[in-house]
């Protein structure tokens, strides 16, 4: 083999060797992000199980403010009426 192959040889294994270590680097960056989503999702399913304990209260709640509000709306109405 000549030296000009040789070289050409080494110079494509090089550049193969660049593109397996890019490779890695894309895979781990991947692994990476579906490890946060799984945890994100693991936090939104929390709060949304804590959401449906909870909504019971705040529907009340919410009930309460409305009433409230209404006599409040008809107390000034007939205050000024």
């Amino acid at each position: 083999m000549s030296e000009t192959r040789l070289e050409r040889l080494e110079n494509k294994i090089d550049d193969l060797q660049e593109a397996v270590i890019s490779l890695a680097r894309v895979e781990e960056r991947i692994v990476t992000i579906f490890n946060r989503q799984s945890e994100i999702e693991k936090r939104v399913n929390n709060m949304d199980e804590h959401l449906q304990k909870i909504r019971p209260t705040i529907l009340f709640g919410e009930r309460i403010f409305w009433m409230v509000m209404v006599a409040a709306v008809s107390a000034f109405t007939g205050y000024f009426a």
